[in-house]
């Protein structure tokens, strides 16, 4: 069994990326893994709050499948509700929380899509953090502050987690076989001899 990690936090934190060094990573080692990106998956996923819980419904689901591939799971979605994040916690197997935390002001400086000048112009509504809420989240596994540290700190971290992540999964799945009872091997039938 693999993990899920969710990188959840505002548009141009740095979501999309760390999940990109990661899986570069990952697959690198070998390990199968899904990059599942909010911006590639649902594009309108900053206009109403409708729509950011269908869209991370969308991820949710396809985490789900790729999980049971045997994959292991990077999701980049903002994320901004509690209700979204229990969900997950509910739903997901091995779920790791990762909040990409940066200040507002430092991503409106930095706006790498564009989205908070057409937020302040009402261009864009519902932005999450500006025009609509980002509940703060209380239960992040780890939280990586993108506006006090470099991408290569900043990934270092994740990579850190991930790791960690997974040998937990590995850790967990001994557990699990050294738990089962051995089933004995059916006993060999014999055959009757042939009369020549």
């Amino acid at each position: 069994m693999t993990p899920v990690l969710w990188l959840l936090g505002l548009s141009g934190s740095g979501k999309t990326a760390l999940g990109s060094l990661l899986r570069l990573y990952l697959e690198g080692q070998g390990i199968e893994t899904a990059f599942i990106d909010e911006g590639k998956f649902c594009p309108q996923a900053d206009v109403a709050p409708e729509g950011r819980i269908a869209a991370t419904n969308v991820l949710r689901d396809h985490a789900l499948q790729k999980h049971a591939q045997g994959r292991l799971c990077i999701v980049a979605a903002t994320t901004p509700y509690d209700s979204m994040r229990q969900k997950n916690r509910d739903l997901l197997p091995l779920y790791r929380e990762v909040w990409v935390r940066c200040s507002l002001q430092t991503l409106v400086e930095r706006d790498t899509r564009g989205l908070y000048a057409m937020a302040a112009h009402a261009h864009v509504p519902g932005l999450c953090g500006l025009t609509d809420k980002f509940d703060e989240p209380r239960r992040a596994d780890h939280i990586i502050d993108t506006d006090r540290h470099s991408l290569a700190e900043s990934y270092l971290q994740l990579r850190d987690l991930a790791l960690n992540a997974l040998d937990t999964a590995r850790h967990w799945q001994r557990m699990q076989h050294a738990l089962l009872p051995e089933r004995p091997l059916p006993a060999a039938r014999m055959q009757p001899a042939i009369a020549l």
